[in-house]
């Protein structure tokens, strides 16, 4: 069932879910195509599974963003379908489904790290509220993982500007690492000259295509490369240093007949000045989709090339060269303002482990003031963890090892916290793996939550008592184990109703809380009290006898029947008790049945008080 009653939430900023894809598991085909109806309109796209094995097949298929599943389905179960999407795509959140009585398999779900979890019958505002923060949670890691990868390719460019002779190999690197880190189709950079008479002439210098140098124009034009007309607010525009971008439904109508000429779907066009003068721009084309550029990407190519327009027209001058190593040095400095922005912490890190760039925000997370670069001062597991080595699960060693991207959580006890890092490797113009970007995210407040979830789903809220769900899962763990003997005591709070009916439930809920407050003192610190619900407590005592449990129940009768402990609202706090106690661990729901039936043999004896 799908309930509409409605409730309040958190304020969240609302999120365009079109961008989601969302996979939903639900045996029940009313649920199912009721909340497809009310999904089906707002996110990008929706898959529908009657079971696990259904979902788990779309799920390698489709490859969603998110997934929501009901726990209990036939063929295979919620929680055996998040084990296997946790195991094949860690990253992905999932978010499930569970009724009241299924919260053992809620624990479960908890333990195979799940994202979220919603309660049925499902609130239609719940179920958007958990959708909006998952949405804002899956942008955030796009944007982290996006920020990572266009501030290791804006490093790379502008490294090899600084590092290379200033001679062709240097550009063409330069240009290839701009494409590759702004994943656009094909990469040209064309020079430009205004000759006499008003005649404008556009030449093409390199190019690129699917991260492969395809154009090389040194002696003349390639046949395949594309011929921009002339076209005077583009010119008018780059003259004046601003950008030509967009998709091709942003184009005038006779802007666009061109680019569909030339099947270019999205266009990024960037100036590049020499001594103040157009010199030339380099092209950035999507000859598949449409796009719009993000800022991210804009700064990224415009800091790029910069650095570029200070190596046009004077590659082998010795003077000329150090004016360009100048002007790179700005766009360097200009790079760093860029990377001191970004509030995750961001590092750099060479093959020896050794930090050769951090953000502000590390610097001022590891206490190193704004002294800059580390060079030589000590490797990356000393700076962040304090260790002498690297500790397990390191995600830069496994990407020394198989030079891919990696990602980990990971917990730092000096800074106590929760950290979500991500690594890209870094190469050199010859291929060499040199080093890698991390980027690491404070995760401290949603491991708290999960933290928070957990205790939730054993403890009763009022009374910080075990729940009922934490003693049945105990009572299963006696029942397999050796554990001898076991005593049990059940023990029903005296008059709640009543006062409740009589004086609201605020008295009602004081009056729970100061008995809870008097079983933790009757009894040890070792033993399991429980609050299974209403008026009714139960104490589990291991290896407890006879013989211990008359002395135990003769204090515990003292103090818990005569009414002298009052609530702070002056209601008396009395129990009727009973107990019984088992040396078979396996008969130990005998046991409760036989103290459950002493504890109504007492209350009937006191029934007058």
């Amino acid at each position: 069932m799908v309930s509409s009653t409605t409730t309040a939430f958190p304020a969240i900023t609302p999120l365009d879910l079109r961008e989601l894809t969302i996979l939903f598991a639900e045996d029940d085909e009313q649920v199912r195509k009721h909340v497809a109806r009310i999904l089906a309109p707002t996110c990008g796209e929706l898959h529908l599974a009657e079971n696990g094995r259904v979902a788990l097949e779309l799920f390698r298929r489709h490859m969603p963003d998110l997934v929501l599943t009901d726990l209990t389905m036939p063929t295979m179960s919620g929680l055996e379908l998040t084990y296997h999407i946790k195991q094949e795509r860690p990253a992905v959140p999932v978010v499930v489904i569970s009724a009241c009585n299924d919260t053992d398999h809620l624990l479960q779900a908890i333990n195979l790290k799940i994202d979220g979890y919603l309660l049925k019958p499902l609130n239609v505002e719940q179920l958007f509220f958990v959708l909006q923060k998952e949405a804002a949670a899956l942008r955030s890691r796009r944007l982290a993982a996006q920020q990572s990868r266009l501030l290791s390719g804006v490093n790379m460019a502008i490294q090899y500007l600084l590092s290379a002779d200033a001679n062709q190999d240097a550009v063409d690197f330069a240009l290839q690492e701009m494409a590759k880190a702004a994943q656009a189709d094909k990469v040209c950079l064309f020079s430009y000259h205004e000759v006499a008479f008003s005649q404008r002439e556009v030449r093409l210098v390199s190019g690129f295509a699917s991260g492969d140098m395809v154009l090389r124009v040194l002696d003349g034009i390639d046949p395949d490369a594309p011929e921009l007309p002339y076209i005077e607010r583009w010119y008018r525009m780059l003259r004046h240093g601003k950008l030509v971008s967009g998709p091709r439904t942003s184009f005038p109508p006779e802007e666009r007949s061109i680019l569909d000429g030339l099947r270019i779907r999205s266009l990024l066009m960037t100036p590049i000045f020499e001594e103040g003068h157009l010199w030339g721009f380099a092209c950035l084309y999507d000859m598949h989709r449409e796009r719009a550029w993000t800022d991210a990407e804009t700064s990224m190519v415009m800091t790029a090339t910069r650095g570029l327009g200070s190596f046009m027209g004077r590659l082998k001058l010795e003077e000329e060269r150090v004016r360009a190593r100048s002007a790179l040095e700005l766009a360097n400095v200009q790079w760093r303002e860029t990377f001191d922005t970004i509030p995750d912490l961001v590092t750099v890190i060479d093959t020896a482990h050794q930090i050769v760039h951090v953000n502000k925000a590390a610097r001022e997370r590891l206490g190193l003031g704004d002294g800059g670069g580390l060079e030589g001062r000590a490797p990356c597991y000393l700076q962040f963890h304090g260790a002498s080595h690297p500790p397990d699960s390191c995600p830069h060693v496994a990407l020394l090892r198989d030079r891919q991207p990696h990602e980990t959580e990971v917990y730092i006890p000096h800074m106590d916290c929760y950290y979500h890092i991500t690594v890209n490797p870094t190469f050199d113009m010859e291929g060499n793996l040199v080093g890698a970007v991390h980027v690491a995210r404070d995760v401290t407040k949603r491991r708290e939550m999960e933290d928070r979830l957990r205790y939730l789903s054993t403890h009763d809220e009022l009374t910080q008592l075990f729940n009922r769900a934490f003693f049945e899962a105990e009572l299963e763990n006696l029942r397999q184990g050796r554990t001898s003997p076991i005593s049990v005591v059940i023990a029903d709070l005296d008059g709640l109703k009543l006062v409740n009916d009589h004086y609201g439930h605020d008295h009602g809920d004081a009056l729970i809380r100061t008995a809870a407050e008097l079983l933790r003192e009757v009894f040890r610190g070792g033993d399991t009290i429980v609050r299974l619900g209403g008026d009714e407590f139960a104490v589990l005592l291991k290896g407890v006898g006879e013989e211990l449990m008359e002395t135990i129940m003769e204090r515990a009768r003292d103090t818990l029947s005569d009414g002298r402990r009052t609530s702070e609202h002056g209601v008396p706090v009395r129990f009727s008790l009973g107990y019984a106690t088992t040396h078979l661990p396996a008969r130990i729901h005998e046991a409760i049945r036989d103290a459950d039936l002493a504890m109504y043999e007492d209350k009937r004896g006191r029934k007058g008080c």
